[in-house]
């Protein structure tokens, strides 16, 4: 949805939320410090909406990359918008060359893992969503964030972020706040046929992070289920939501 908000007039709506990602990213900001204790990257990129973050290894990177999404998710989620960002992780080499403009930008980056990558994010059902790449994803189900690998074919492996990475920090309510926006942000899009799909593929990720949550937590997917307040979506008209999602959302309220 950025090209949406680039092309306002001015451009705010972009600004404000590329200024949101640099915030979360810095090494300045007090929290963004916090958030970042452990930090896998060894390089990172930006251009325009696109980042490119670096790491040696596929787990650490995917736990920080899935944290970066809910802090983001979580932050904006009393604004009147959403900020939707879509990654891609994948495996293989990667080059660090010199930019191309050095009064711009001093190094870039080339390589399989980069070219990967950017047809993977591209792939798949709309919506914000964090795609592995099928060796990334054989790693990770070795791992902790197993329970967080989801997959529907034809989509590829994702990571269900709204769940955190380590199961025991489970926190209920903060993934509620997250999934109560994400159905208001729903609500506030069905008359726009531009945004729509991308905020009708959040909720189904959404829902499908609730069902996770409620197998693997009663208790916190009690808690999150009740602050996400689903009703509203399912008093939805039944053109806006597929029967599928539509069964999910029924199957969280029973």
């Amino acid at each position: 949805g950025f090209s949406a908000l680039a092309e306002t007039p001015g451009a705010q709506p972009a600004v404000d939320a590329l200024t949101a990602v640099a915030s979360l990213l810095s090494d300045r900001h007090e929290i963004a410090r916090f958030l970042q204790v452990g930090s896998p990257w060894t390089a990172r990129y930006g251009l325009s909406d696109s980042l490119f973050l670096v790491a040696e290894q596929p787990e650490p990177a995917a736990r920080a990359a899935a944290e970066f999404f809910f802090n983001l998710a979580f932050c904006a989620h009393q604004a009147s918008a959403p900020i939707l960002i879509r990654g891609a992780i994948t495996d293989g080499e990667v080059h660090h060359v010199p930019g191309l403009f050095p009064e711009t930008s001093s190094q870039n980056l080339v390589g399989e893992a980069v070219a990967q990558a950017v047809l993977l994010e591209k792939s798949g059902s709309k919506g914000p969503r964090l795609l592995l790449s099928e060796p990334v994803a054989r790693v990770l189900e070795q791992s902790e964030l197993a329970w967080m690998l989801d997959r529907e074919p034809p989509n590829p492996y994702e990571l269900l972020w709204l769940l955190p990475p380590d199961p025991a920090l489970m926190d209920g309510p903060m993934i509620g706040d997250v999934a109560n926006s994400v159905v208001r942000f729903f609500l506030d899009h069905t008359h726009s046929d531009r945004a729509r799909p991308h905020h009708v593929a959040y909720l189904d990720l959404v829902v499908r992070a609730l069902l996770r949550l409620k197998q693997r937590d009663p208790k916190a997917g009690t808690a999150a289920i009740a602050r996400a307040k689903l009703q509203r979506a399912r008093a939805a008209p039944a053109s806006l939501l597929s029967q599928t999602l539509a069964e999910r959302i029924e199957h969280l309220l029973a």
